[in-house]
């Protein structure tokens, strides 16, 4: 097969000018002369017989064409270089940065990395956990996964996991009713109540769910995070409402039981957020996105 393809240092040329706006910015990231990224642009536009660019007084801006070819290009930059790396290890060696909320980073992440290890050992990961939905995007981060609504002003956001909530408790409290669903009811009604700040209309709903007239608000705890609450639930402290994934694998850890065969609907989701001015993407980063999204799939398929 014979390719129509430019020459890889002016698509180079093109994406670092498109990214900065400007070819002398282009030209410091690359190490070459403001002329001589010109040149390539002018070369390639000439090839392609499109102009990519409108030449302004300070920088260049996308034509609508270039606009177009933009997101191809930087794609097909990004696979060619994670394929390089995954297939030679070539790594940069500089630790893949990945932020993400704290139940994700230790229900999630933390449970699969060794299989991410196993499988690229070259990649160096360093994980920050966030608490707070709101905190500051860190643009040096290589990858940032948040938890919301799935917009972010001035970020892009891919869809990475839907979840939905479950009711948990102790797993004593199951055994001590013996799967009786009347006395589970029971129990639940007399339980404390332990809330996710963000959810705590979580616990009117199951409620309705079971049946039960609206919990009280005087017997109850309230944590910002979800590791926080199944760890109570796991000393005997109440009973908590959190994302169905996490509780598969607080299961495997610790004294927690699911009694109830009902779930509840969340509007968030998990997203991986981008600015929209995005820097071309390391290739440690599209590895680490890739095998995830495989993690991802492999619990959809267990339910």
């Amino acid at each position: 097969m014979t390719y129509r393809l430019p020459p890889l240092n002016w698509i180079r040329a093109f994406e670092a000018s498109a990214r900065h706006n400007s070819f002398a910015a282009a030209a410091r990231e690359l190490n070459l002369t403001s002329t001589a990224i010109s040149h390539q642009i002018r070369s390639l536009e000439q090839q392609i017989g499109h102009a990519l660019f409108e030449r302004r007084a300070r920088g260049v801006r996308l034509t609508g064409m270039g606009a177009a070819y933009l997101p191809g290009v930087r794609d097909s930059l990004d696979r060619l270089s994670a394929t390089t790396m995954k297939l030679f290890g070539l790594s940069s060696g500089a630790p893949l940065t990945v932020s993400a909320p704290l139940s994700f980073v230790s229900l999630f992440l933390a449970p699969r990395m060794a299989d991410f290890q196993a499988l690229y050992p070259q990649i160096p990961v360093q994980l920050y956990s966030l608490v707070w939905l709101d905190a500051k995007v860190d643009e040096s981060t290589d990858l940032d996964i948040r938890f919301g609504p799935g917009t972010w002003p001035g970020y892009s956001a891919k869809l990475l996991m839907e979840d939905r909530s479950v009711v948990v408790v102790q797993r004593d409290v199951v055994e001590k009713c013996g799967g009786d669903a009347g006395a589970l009811r029971a129990a639940i009604k007399e339980s404390p109540l332990i809330h996710v700040v963000g959810y705590e209309d979580h616990w009117t709903k199951a409620f309705a769910e079971l049946g039960l007239e609206a919990p009280s608000v005087n017997r109850s705890v309230r944590v910002d995070n979800s590791l926080a609450a199944l760890t109570l639930v796991a000393y005997g402290a109440g009973a908590a409402i959190v994302l169905r994934s996490h509780v598969r694998e607080a299961q495997k850890a610790l004294p927690i039981s699911t009694p109830f065969d009902f779930d509840l609907p969340i509007q968030e989701a998990h997203y991986l957020i981008t600015p929209q001015t995005q820097r071309a993407a390391k290739p440690e980063a599209l590895i680490f996105e890739s095998w995830l999204e495989g993690q991802i799939e492999k619990t959809k398929r267990k339910g």
